[in-house]
């Protein structure tokens, strides 16, 4: 069906680019929140590490590029082609290397944007458009209202603007629960692994307050070492001693044959997500043998090493490469042991 609908530029669909400020206001400890690259997660806005600015700031910034419920937000550097829609309760300031995508709902029912830029098609034309550089890949603003893109009839736009919202709220929903699962986790890692709570405990002779089976794991006193005191029997050591670290890479943009094939590939943006669950691109076998990237297992740690994210930790939950921005860290075969690691990067974030 999707073979039949028409296909037009954004500018054809009356979908307007509005660019950002190219300045950063000044930071201050409340106010209004400054939505940057990192705040791009999953096609959400997750203002909670936001910047914030005053009230005379936002006025300023939003004068020539003012959010509204619906516009897509859009990244052109670190992640190009990340895309994020602003939700109706938030008022914001868009930061610098972003832009709004407003269509005036004339050819483009406007709750349905957001799922239009989030397709293979919508990185296909990212592929094409896309500015290689010695550091960020880029958009030019100039280019992008060109991506074209397959519009379906208006009705169908509204069905499925509704039943991928519905779907979108409830996955919103299980993973802001599995967000205070991991918040719990993170804590329980820190006060066993960090703090030493129940070493500590048994050392003073109080009950840690586990199960037996689980306290009996820990020993019953500290002992020095040259990283202070640790539980007795643990031994101090470095990262590197105990995991592989894979550098990502990114294939030749000038050679088609090394993308859209079915090996999925990620950027640094990715690195901003509770989990990678799904790629930013796919890549060919030729492109994955022809490249620095490598093919990273499921329930592998990432970390971003450069750009807008640095040093956001996730886990991908896909078996995926990713580019030169991203190290992916290999700790033990099992399970456990990888899901241990990446709580532990976590717990030091």
């Amino acid at each position: 069906m999707a073979a039949e609908w028409p296909r037009m530029t954004l500018r054809d669909a009356n979908v307007a680019l509005i660019d950002c400020d190219h300045r950063t206001p000044p930071a201050t400890e409340t106010g209004y929140p400054y939505i940057a690259i990192p705040q791009l997660r999953g096609g959400r806005i997750d203002p909670s590490d936001a910047r914030r600015i005053t009230h005379e700031h936002f006025v300023e910034w939003t004068r020539k590029a003012k959010p509204l419920v619906h516009d897509v937000i859009l990244s052109r550097r670190c992640n190009p082609g990340e895309t994020a829609v602003a939700a109706p309760d938030l008022e914001f300031a868009l930061g610098q290397n972003l832009v709004l995508l407003r269509s005036d709902g004339s050819k483009i029912y406007p709750l349905f944007l957001r799922w239009m830029v989030r397709g293979p098609e919508w990185w296909s034309q990212v592929s094409k458009f896309i500015n290689v550089g010695a550091v960020f890949d880029s958009l030019k603003c100039a280019e992008i209202p060109n991506f074209e893109l397959s519009i379906p009839p208006f009705a169908e736009q509204r069905a499925i603007a509704h039943i991928l919202g519905t779907l979108d709220d409830k996955i919103e929903l299980n993973r802001q629960m599995t967000e205070t699962l991991e918040a719990i986790a993170r804590a329980l890692f820190k006060s066993w692994f960090v703090d030493f709570d129940p070493v500590c405990a048994k050392a003073e002779g109080r009950d840690p307050g586990l199960p037996k089976p689980v306290a009996d794991l820990f020993p019953a006193r500290l002992s020095d070492s040259e990283l202070g005191l640790i539980p007795e029997g643990w031994r101090p050591s470095t990262l590197g001693r105990e995991v592989v670290a894979l550098l990502g890479g990114t294939p030749s943009r000038a050679e088609p044959a090394f993308w859209g094939g079915e090996i999925p590939w990620i950027n640094s943006g990715k690195a901003n997500e509770f989990r990678v669950v799904e790629p930013s691109e796919f890549i060919t076998q030729e492109g994955l043998e022809a490249s620095a990237t490598k093919l990273l297992p499921s329930r592998t740690t990432i970390i971003a090493i450069t750009g807008a994210t640095l040093g956001q930790v996730s886990l991908t939950e896909i078996e995926t490469c990713a580019n030169q921005s991203i190290v992916g860290v290999l700790g033990g075969s099992t399970l456990a042991e990888r899901v241990y690691l990446f709580v532990g990067e976590g717990a030091h974030k």
